[in-house]
């Protein structure tokens, strides 16, 4: 068994985003790792570093994904503050060998002094332990039960992240937003152009003639932002099931657009 883990530069970009990649590929998931690809190389210019890959027996097999919040344009963009976007070991044969908690490791010792809080947003994909319960393993606390920071300096992180995944909240529907159909996704993350695509195909099957605008949210932080960051919007009104939920995501755009 050999493990190894790299920070992430111009040479292992690939070893990075081929970490996330589903079995089957799409044209949509395409396009999502090439707004991935550039937005990697971009930060890394720009700020440095965007995280780690760990190998498993040579084998890429695990990432984590970081960035300044002050890069998001959608987010309070601390100048302190730096973003865990993502962590992911998807490689069977390569769980449970400390590679997660390694490279969480190696962060904080490659941001101390650099930073004064990690932060970073949980969510569970169901396949293994709670994100939340992984990051208070290793020191991080709860802002909220979702929002969970590391503070170098020990002084207390009270504003929760406010990126892409923090999830919509209420919105006073707009009438410029009535009979058009709004999709944000966020570039570090393929999938979430992969949704916004297969999203947008429902709306075409269920009222073709509706305006559908495809947005990423970091190119048009204020129309997302002024949306009260919800993904989606049909008709104004907010979407919050996914695709995936197939039946019930067209459910909820119809009623959106009898609304």
């Amino acid at each position: 068994m050999r493990v190894e883990i790299r920070e992430v530069d111009e040479t292992n970009i690939e070893d990075m985003i081929s970490v996330c990649n589903p079995p089957t590929i799409s044209e949509a998931y395409k396009k999502g790792v090439e707004i991935k690809r550039v937005w990697l190389l971009e930060m890394l210019r720009t700020y440095g570093d965007v995280g780690f890959v760990g190998y498993f027996n040579g084998k890429p097999a695990a990432q984590l994904l970081t960035y300044p919040e002050k890069a998001d344009p959608t987010s309070l963009k601390r100048e302190n503050v730096l973003v865990i976007n993502c962590i992911y070991n998807p490689l069977l044969e390569a769980q449970r060998k400390g590679i997660a908690m390694t490279m969480v490791e190696k962060l904080i010792e490659k941001a101390r002094g650099k930073y004064e809080f990690l932060l970073t947003h949980v969510f569970d994909t169901g396949e293994f332990l709670s994100q939340a319960e992984f990051f208070k393993r290793l020191g991080f606390k709860e802002i909220t039960k979702e929002d969970l920071y590391y503070s170098f300096s020990g002084r207390e992180l009270k504003e929760p992240y406010s990126g892409f995944w923090k999830g919509g909240e209420e919105y006073k529907r707009s009438n410029e937003d009535i009979g058009k159909v709004l999709i944000f996704y966020e570039p570090a993350c393929p999938f979430t152009y992969l949704w916004a695509h297969r999203s947008k195909e429902i709306v075409k099957e269920i009222a073709p003639e509706l305006e559908i605008r495809m947005l990423n949210g970091w190119e048009h932080p204020e129309e997302f932002v002024s949306r009260e960051r919800n993904w989606m919007l049909v008709n104004g009104i907010p979407i919050k099931s996914l695709p995936i939920e197939r039946e019930t995501f067209k459910e909820e755009i119809k009623n959106a657009l009898e609304t």
